[in-house]
C-alpha cells in the first residue's frame, strides 16, 4: 500500500474532475485489513486514508496521505509499512507532488515525484534499498494521477455514463513509468453489515500494473458506496502468494450526510467478512 510530486509553476493543469463533490479535509478512512490463509481470512493490518487542507508551491492544495501496516505478529511472514503522500490542486486534484516510502518484507524504496505543468515534465527521485539514488525526468501526459490521488479523482467520476463490463480509462504514475490502464466497471453489488445496514456499491476492477506485490492483470476489485460520498467500502486483491483483503471499519469527516448512506459524519461499520 502506498505514496506523494516540487516544479508546479504557474499554468493550470488540465480540468480533469468537473467537481469535487465525494470528500472534503477532515475526511479519515480506517480500513482493516485480512489476508487469506488457507481457506479463511486472518486479520492482518490496517491501513488509514486522510484528507488535508494544505498549499503547496502557493497553490491551494489538498494533502493526501495513506499508511499501511501489518500486525505485528504478522512480521516473521511478511512486514510492511508503507507511507504515501500526494498533494494535489484544490479544484483539479492534478497532484503536484507524490512520495511513496516503500517497506515491504526485505524490499526497501523512497520515490519522490515533481509534476510541472509549465512544460508538461515529472522529476523524479528515486533511491532502492542501498543503491545509489536515481533522477529521471518524464515527459508527462494530460490527466496523469499516481496511486494515491488517483482513489480520490475515481471517487468523482460520473459512473451513470457507463454500462456494465466498459473500460473507464486512466493515466498512472507507477514506478517512474506512466501507464495507459484502466477500470472495468461491474456494476452495482449490495454489501451487507452483520448488524443488517445495506450498502449499494458501485463495484470494479482496476488493471494493475506488475510490481512487488501485484502479478497485474484484473485482480482487483473495488466496491464504490452509491451515494454522493462514494466511500471505498471493500477491496480484495490477489497478491503475489495469496490475497488481501481491505474492509472499513471507521469513517470521520465525511463530507455528505445528504444523499447519503452514511446519516452521521462520523461512525463505525461492522461488514460481514
Amino acid at each position: 500500500m502506498v505514496l506523494l510530486s516540487i516544479f508546479a509553476g504557474n499554468s493550470a493543469s488540465a480540468q480533469c474532475v468537473e467537481k469535487n463533490f465525494a470528500f472534503e479535509a477532515g475526511e479519515k478512512l480506517t480500513y482493516r485489513g485480512y489476508y487469506n490463509w488457507g481457506f479463511i481470512w486472518v486479520a492482518a493490518g490496517e491501513v488509514i486514508l486522510s484528507v488535508e487542507q494544505s498549499k503547496y508551491q502557493e497553490k491551494d492544495a489538498y494533502k493526501f496521505y495513506g499508511t499501511g501496516k501489518n500486525l505485528k505478529a504478522f512480521d516473521w511472514f511478511f512486514h510492511l509499512r508503507d507511507t504515501l503522500t500526494s498533494y494535489a490542486e484544490r479544484e483539479t486534484l492534478a497532484p503536484l507532488y507524490f512520495d511513496r516510502r516503500t517497506h515491504e518484507a526485505k524490499y526497501h524504496a523512497h520515490h519522490e515525484y515533481w509534476f510541472n505543468y509549465s512544460d508538461s515534465t515529472i522529476l523524479s527521485k528515486i533511491q532502492k534499498r542501498e543503491k545509489p539514488e536515481q533522477l529521471d525526468t518524464l515527459a508527462n501526459k494530460p490527466c496523469t494521477f499516481d496511486i494515491l490521488s488517483v482513489a480520490y479523482y475515481v471517487r468523482n467520476l460520473d459512473f451513470s455514463k457507463y454500462k456494465k463490463g466498459d473500460k473507464i480509462p486512466l493515466s498512472m504514475l507507477v514506478d517512474n513509468e506512466i501507464h495507459s490502464l484502466y477500470i472495468r466497471y461491474k456494476g452495482l453489488e449490495t454489501i451487507k453489515t452483520k448488524s443488517g445496514e445495506r450498502f449499494e456499491c458501485l463495484k470494479f476492477s482496476p488493471l494493475l500494473v506488475k510490481g512487488t506485490m501485484f502479478k497485474g492483470g484484473e485482480d482487483m476489485t473495488v466496491w464504490l458506496s452509491n451515494d454522493d460520498n462514494r466511500i471505498p467500502i471493500q477491496v480484495e486483491a490477489k497478491v503475489l502468494v495469496g490475497s488481501v483483503k481491505g474492509i472499513l471499519d471507521s469513517y470521520e469527516g465525511l463530507r455528505n450526510s445528504k444523499n447519503s448512506f452514511f446519516k452521521k459524519r462520523n461512525g463505525k461499520l461492522d461488514i460481514k467478512e
